[in-house]
Parts: structure tokens; sequence; C-alpha cells
């Protein structure tokens, strides 16, 4: 029995050896060269781990005295998450360390880990009782407290407790699993706002903060699959990633309440993002009218993505009573939800008429006759060269400012244009450039997101010409201009132009996708590469997801077309690399009349 007590006393003082080595390795390595923010992990390091050292081994294990058991198990079990914090601070400087000394100080964080857990199994009351029986200085007991006494050790046993607590989780939520609360309604309806679900990490790789040291992503991961990923859309750097690590565990000591994760603005951040993978490697894709296409190297057509019609949700007004009524925003209804929800059906009604209008529309412009088009431009061409005032080639022209689609007709600016042409062999030879510039391009072979792209182009212009030259007719009958702005071809002209800006200005970058990857110089295709994924929402219309880009920009609607008109985009698709997958949503947990595992529809 003797000897039994005796092994048990000395394998303990083992562990406590090998945690104690292990620490001080781990202090020294906190040591930083540049003066910056990363000069407070040595001393911090180095105090919190004299301090283990001096009562585990000069107060406990020299003295053979049991009475500092308490302190030693609170110093060690606090030791690991100091320390978590010292290589945060220690990294969080401007400059990285070598990839071998990442690794050195990683393994002996785990070594510190380990056997911090070990030694709390060890100093267990009965355990400790057995393992001290031959000590100086036995472990006894502590007596029972009373009163006052009871009531402060109980709180400060509860603190302790939920400090502890916190940072279990916390490492919890960096290598295991996350609690992920929905922040949009990009993922409608397979997620609402404010759906809780569990999101898994061991098998994708999960990293130790600020470094590519961690266990290997052996996911796989296929069309269809939901994931969490990291927003390409925010600079993901040495200082952002510090960032995110303190805004984490500020959040989950403050009970969810404060949140530090924000943007340069201050506002939250939308990282990371919940997505389905609708592109996977080897594929080159495009998407029209809301199909997504996809080719390989072993087969060059272009050929629909049947699962991703699945996935997809354009026409919210379709969705069950149940779902619909959760919704906050329909994308394509004229009248939003009210707090009470109690004007659902109307909102429902519009977005089912808009959803038909659109589709009306995109019939229209695939059926539009490029022929008929190049023969009335130059029409139109004529009309006004029959218009113009005799000796009108001396009047000033000013050029639209702008071909952006929404300044050509706003404000019913083609008025001028027409009474400018009318007195400027400048402004006509302006006008026949601008409606005849795309013709001796128009029969070139295009995939079917640039040729859809091309004829809302001709659209736009030969909406614009049909205003300009009934303006001009209107000018030489000596029309007032406020009778011209009642005329009714004028009117219906502008009803029509209506439909085609809302589509180019709402609705042409989150119902379609140019060819991605793109083309190289010479036109041949190029595919995502290997651990490469692209992903977008569900709710397409009201998801800013992997084809776009973070801000607007002016971009032509053709580049065939030298005087194209032009809108406001965001169209930049990318793809992410697999490191950038953080975990895949498995269950949610609220509401919990939604609880369940998370399923692809």
């Amino acid at each position: 029995m003797d000897k039994n007590i005796n092994k048990k006393s000395q394998r303990f003082s083992i562990y406590v050896y090998i945690e104690l080595i292990s620490a001080i390795l781990f202090a020294l390595f906190s040591l930083s060269y540049h003066p910056d923010i990363s000069l407070i992990a040595l001393p911090v390091a180095v105090a919190y781990t004299a301090i283990t050292v001096f009562f585990c081994f000069f107060k406990v294990l020299l003295k053979k005295d049991a009475t500092r058991i308490p302190v030693i198990l609170r110093l060690t079990q606090y030791l690991p998450f100091v320390f978590l914090f010292c290589f945060v601070i220690r990294r969080a400087g401007k400059n990285g360390v070598p990839y071998w000394y990442d690794v050195v100080t990683v393994l002996l964080w785990c070594v510190v880990f380990i056997f911090s857990l070990v030694l709390s199994y060890c100093i267990n009351e009965k355990r400790i009782i057995k393992i001290t029986e031959g000590w100086n200085v036995p472990f006894k007991k502590k007596p029972k407290l009373h009163g006052a006494k009871w009531v402060l050790w109980e709180i400060v046993d509860w603190i302790d407790a939920l400090v502890q607590a916190v940072f279990m989780v916390l490492l919890v939520q960096i290598f295991l699993l996350q609690l992920y609360v929905i922040p949009s309604e990009s993922m409608v309806p397979t997620f609402l706002v404010k759906d809780r679900v569990v999101v898994t990490k061991l098998d994708c790789g999960p990293k130790f903060p600020l470094t590519e040291i961690g266990l290997k992503d052996f996911a796989k991961y296929k069309r269809g699959n939901i994931v969490v990923v990291r927003n390409p859309h925010y600079k993901i750097d040495r200082k952002s990633e510090i960032k995110t690590v303190t805004s984490q565990l500020v959040y989950m000591l403050t009970f969810m309440a404060v949140n530090l994760n924000t943007d340069e603005n201050g506002e939250l951040k939308y990282d990371p993002l919940v997505k389905r993978v609708c592109g996977v490697p080897g594929e080159q894709l495009v998407m029209q009218d809301g199909t997504l296409y996809r080719r390989t190297k072993d087969n060059d057509v272009f050929t629909p993505v049947q699962e991703d019609a699945k996935f997809a949700c354009w026409d919210l007004s379709s969705l069950n009573s149940t779902i619909a009524k959760k919704v906050e925003t329909f994308p394509l209804s004229s009248v939003q939800p009210n707090r009470s929800g109690s004007n659902l059906q109307t909102v429902v009604k519009s977005a089912a008429a808009n959803y038909q209008t659109m589709l009306d529309f995109e019939e229209k412009r695939r059926n539009y006759d490029l022929e008929s088009a190049a023969f009335r431009a130059k029409e139109l061409v004529r009309t006004m060269k029959n218009l113009s005032f005799e000796g009108g080639s001396s009047g000033s022209f000013t050029a639209p400012d702008s071909l952006y689609e929404y300044d050509l007709f706003m404000g019913m600016p083609y008025i001028e244009t027409a009474r400018q042409i009318l007195n400027s062999s400048l402004g006509l030879e302006w006008f026949s450039n601008f409606m005849t510039s795309w013709i001796s391009v128009k029969d070139n072979n295009r995939d079917v997101y640039s040729e859809s792209n091309f004829r809302l182009n001709v659209m736009t212009k030969m909406y614009y010409g049909e205003l300009v030259a009934r303006c001009a007719q209107l000018i030489r009958s000596n029309i007032s201009q406020s009778s011209i702005s009642e005329d009714e071809v004028i009117n219906d002209i502008i009803e029509e132009v209506e439909i085609l800006d809302w589509y180019i200005r709402g609705l042409l970058d989150s119902r379609n996708m140019p060819v991605f990857p793109a083309n190289n110089s010479n036109g041949e295709a190029q595919y995502i590469p290997e651990n490469c994924y692209f992903m977008m929402g569900d709710n397409r219309f009201n998801s800013l997801d992997f084809r776009h880009a973070a801000d607007e920009f002016e971009a032509p609607l053709t580049k065939e077309d030298p005087l194209s008109v032009t809108y406001m985009s965001q169209m930049d698709p990318h793809y992410v690399n697999q490191r950038l997958i953080i975990g895949k949503p498995t269950y949610r947990f609220s509401p919990a009349s939604r609880r369940g595992a998370v399923q692809p529809r």
C-alpha cells in the first residue's frame, strides 16, 4: 500500500514538473524583439509562470506541504488561458514569426493545457489525500464554512467556475464547434434571421488562433453543402484576426451583450457567412435568368446545373405561409411586411406580380430582334436628319455627361438633347454614332450572359432613340415642353423604360453572373482550381455573396460597343480557398418550432 501511495506521489510530482518546464519554455518563447504590443506577452507570461513555479515547486513539492494544493490547482487551471492571451498578444504586433516558431509554441501550449487537465483530475479531494499521505504536511479536507465566509466563498467559487467555463467554451468554439446566429436573410428559406445553429469545425481543419497550425481539413465538400466561411469582402490580416479573436472572448464574457467584431466604420461585420457550395473544382460557370450553367474540360458545352435549381429561391411568394410570415424582406415586393404581419397577403401578391413581370421582361429580351433593331436605329438617325433645321450646323451641342442608363432617362434629359441635335451637326453626328455603334458586332458569337447584356444595351439605346426622335417631332411642331411631357407616345415608352430600369438597376446583378472564371486573353476556358469553391446564398435577390464586390462601380453593359450604356454594378465573382471554410451548420436548436438537423432542400 505504501508503495502504491509513493508511486502516485511520484507520478503527481512528474506531472507538475512537466507542466512547469513546459510553462517556462513557453514563457521564453513569448519574447518579442519589436517595439509594439507584442512586448507585453513576455512579462505577463514570465510573471504568471514565476508565481506558478513558486507555489508548485517551492511551496508544495520541495517542502512536501499539501496545504497549498488548492492554490496550485487554480494556478494550473488558469495557466493555459493566460498563455493563450500571451500567444495572441505575441502575434498582435506588426511582425510575424517563422513557421517552426509557431509549431514549437503551439506544442508547448498543448502540453500545458493537457497537463493542466491531468493535474485537475489528480487534485480531486479523494485522490490528493492518497497522493499526499506520506508528505510532511498531508492534504486535509477543508473545514466547513459558515455565515459570511460561506457566502463569500460560494460567490468566489461560482465566479471561478464561470470564468473557466467561458474559456473552455472559447476553446471548444475555436477547435470543435461553434454556436452561430444567422444575421441575414440570404439563406431563406433554409435559415431565417436569428436562427441559432450548431456549427461543427473539427473536420474542417481548425487552426490555432493567428497561425496555420492545426488539424488537417479532411472534409469533402460537394455542391449543395451548406458551409460557414470567412467573408472575403473584409480584409483578413494579422490586425483583423487579433480583433476577431478578442471580440469572441469579450462577446462570451459579456454573455453576448458586447460585440466588438466591427469594420473600420464601426459597423458590425457579417463575418463569418453561411452560404451554399454551388461550384466545385474543375468547373466553369455562368448564370443567366436565374439558371446556373457549368462546363468542364471533359464537356465544353454549358449545361444547366439541376441541383442548383433545387436550392435557389427566386420567388419568395411561393413560400409556405409558416415561413413567409417570418420573412422580413421580400425583395420583389413593392410593399414590405409590417410589424404585425397583417399585410402579408398584400406583400405576397405584390411579390408574385413583380416576379411575373420580371419573367415577361426576360422573355421579351430573349426574343428581341437585333436585325429589326438595327434597321430601326438607322431609321431614327434618318428621321433626325430630316427633322434638323437648315443651317443648324453652327448650333452648340453638349453630349450627355454620362451614358449611365438611369441618367439617360431620369428628369427627361432627352428633350434638351433632341433640341440641341436639331440645331447642331455635331449633335446629329453623336446621335448617329450612339444609335449605330453596336450594329457592326451584332452577329458576333457570345455566351448566354454576354448576349443578354448586349441585348439590354441595344434595348436601352432604342428606347432612348425613340424618345429623342419623338421629342424632336414635337419640337418641330412647336409643342411646349410641358405638353411634350404629357405626350401619350412618350408616356407609353416611359412605361417600358421603367421596367427596363427596374431590371438593370435592381435585378441584373442578382439574377445573372458572367462566365466565371473568365476565359483568358486567348479565349481559353479557365476553371475553378483545386481546393477552391464558389458559393451563393439561397435567397438570390437578397444575398451579397461570392458573385459580388463589396462596393458598386460603373460598368458597361457590353464591352463590344464602344458607346455602351453603363450601369452601377457589383459583379465580381470569385471563389474561395477551402482554408477559409471554418465549419458546417449541422443542427438548428432555435427556434424550437424548427429545431432539427440541417438538411439540404
